[in-house]
């Protein structure tokens, strides 16, 4: 059975939130997306969340400031990405306990083995039954995943 999760998503790049948040729903998750570290307080505040995709450099807070308000509402699992983060505020990010940290650009590969093992290692299930699945005799192929040539 495949799971279904509700996705904070806070990146300030226009393009790449909504590349992000497509490649979020494909997998039948529901998505709260924003470019402002202000909106995503907001929306914690209305909306149940089970994990965060934020970026480092956001207007008006950093994500490690943003996850820390967050965490003081209701503490969920994040990763963290960022272009231009120094190897001291990487390594900060994850002392900050962040789940994973990934640069940008992303590597969809390594965003997927980050959200798959964050959620095996939260809610105790695979990603998604196409990732996961293997068919066995009679049974159909589950689709491939959608190429994300933009993120």
């Amino acid at each position: 059975m495949v799971q279904s999760f509700r996705v904070l998503l806070v990146e300030d790049d226009d393009s790449l939130r909504s590349c992000l948040g497509e490649f979020l729903a494909s997998h039948g998750w529901e998505v709260g997306a924003t470019g402002h570290a202000m909106e995503a307080l907001r929306l914690m505040q209305t909306q149940r969340f089970d994990f965060s995709l934020l970026d480092f450099h956001l207007p008006g807070m950093t994500g490690m400031q943003l996850f820390q308000r967050l965490a003081a509402m209701r503490p969920l699992p994040a990763i963290l990405m960022s272009g231009l983060a120094t190897a001291e505020e990487a390594a900060a990010a994850q002392h900050a306990g962040f789940f994973a940290f990934l640069r940008k650009p992303l590597d969809l590969a390594r965003l997927r083995q980050s959200l798959e093992l964050l959620i095996r290692t939260h809610f105790g299930g695979p990603l998604v039954q196409h990732f996961a699945h293997k068919p066995g005799p009679g049974k159909p192929t589950p689709p491939s995943p959608p190429a994300w040539p933009c993120c």
